[in-house]
């Protein structure tokens, strides 16, 4: 009997011990993000010096990144020559021929341990030249002034502007195998109120009219104007994803936080983010701490309700931006210590090109695995 109580109280210990060791081990884990991307912005790449490069590679390494997100550029102005049109390459590629998204891939795509990182192409849906080229291309708001910036929401969903986005997506993912491709700046605001887009309200809700106040203006704030922006981004991410899919890459987006409740979404942006899991990977999660006023929802408890949401499928991306230039490294780190505290699993940082010293200090003190030995 007491051989037997012996046993059974070592076999208690020793399960108490692991579940100590497991514990530990897990609230170790839990002290920083599984997923950890730095984003580089098209100034990250282009016309930089290899050496600059091999710095990044650097870097990252020093802050245990386990992703990067490399810009590829837009559709009318690319950091690499597109066969499919050479005409969209930027200045520095025509002077040049270099492709600088495979340049970035080769440098930053590996640690220098030789662990793989994860590789994220951002196509920025912006555009410039060919809103210059084809100005009915542009979105209008409600006085019919054109976009210098935004397609329209009938050229993105249905035609020319939504074409190019598509066989762009599908060059990158073919060309380039990276991880993941991932759309930014896809978004609808006050530039979606021409004759074209009203044909396509009208085609999408049932309703004979925009939604009109009292005095007759445009409610754009009117719900139904929600549902149709959300419902055209679902459809344009859709296309993107079935492109991309072929090659076994992910389709993600970056979509703005919410603007006052943490459970909320930006659907008056299009950015359902419940439609959008349907049709998407992951979505990127805009928490620009030193641009969002009083009444937006604290990281702590936004990256609480995306975990709660969709868990790794939604990250949280921490914009260095103020009103006045650049946030401090004291919220940077306040930042990224309510990230954890809130439950992100995924976190990414951007750009690249404001991260100073100190910035890059504190992300190796927040990221960097403090427990392997020097």
């Amino acid at each position: 009997m007491k051989r037997t109580v012996r046993s059974m109280i070592l076999m208690l210990a020793t399960a108490l011990a692991s579940t100590v060791v497991v514990t530990a081990s897990s609230a170790e884990e839990r002290d920083r993000p599984s997923d950890r991307m730095v984003n580089l912005g098209f100034e990250d790449i282009v016309g930089t010096a290899p050496e600059y490069l091999d710095s990044l590679a650097a870097r990252l390494d020093a802050v245990d990144a386990t992703a990067v997100s490399i810009s590829v550029g837009r559709t009318d102005w690319t950091a690499f020559p597109w066969p499919g049109d050479l005409g969209a390459a930027s200045s520095s590629v025509a002077d040049t021929g270099r492709d600088y998204v495979a340049e970035a891939m080769a440098a930053l795509g590996t640690a220098s341990d030789g662990t793989k990182r994860d590789v994220v192409l951002t196509v920025d849906v912006l555009l410039d030249r060919a809103l210059q080229e084809t100005p009915s291309l542009a979105g209008r708001d409600v006085t019919g002034t054109s976009s210098t910036a935004f397609a329209s929401v009938s050229a993105l969903r249905h035609g020319g502007a939504g074409t190019r986005l598509v066989r762009l997506a599908a060059f990158v993912a073919e060309r380039y195998r990276p991880d993941a491709v991932d759309l930014t700046e896809l978004m609808f605001d006050g530039f979606t109120f021409g004759s074209e887009d009203l044909r396509d309200f009208t085609a999408t809700t049932g309703q004979q009219d925009w939604p009109r106040k009292s005095n007759g203006a445009i409610d754009q704030t009117n719900p139904y104007i929600k549902t149709w922006r959300s419902e055209a981004v679902a459809d344009i991410v859709r296309k993107v994803a079935a492109a991309v899919e072929p090659f076994g890459v992910r389709a993600e987006m970056d979509v703005r936080s919410p603007k006052k409740s943490a459970t909320g979404d930006r659907a008056d942006s299009g950015h359902d983010y419940d439609l959008l899991l349907k049709q998407l990977d992951r979505l990127h999660v805009w928490q620009y701490v030193g641009l969002n006023d009083e009444r937006a929802p604290r990281t702590e408890e936004l990256a609480s309700a995306m975990d709660r949401r969709a868990g790794p499928r939604m990250s949280l991306s921490l914009g260095l931006w103020s009103q006045d230039g650049i946030i401090s490294a004291e919220t940077f780190a306040a930042a990224l210590e309510d990230a954890v505290r809130g439950g992100a699993t995924s976190v990414s940082v951007t750009p690249a090109s404001l991260m100073t010293e100190d910035h890059w200090d504190v992300l190796e003190a927040a990221w960097a695995d403090q427990g392997s030995p020097p």
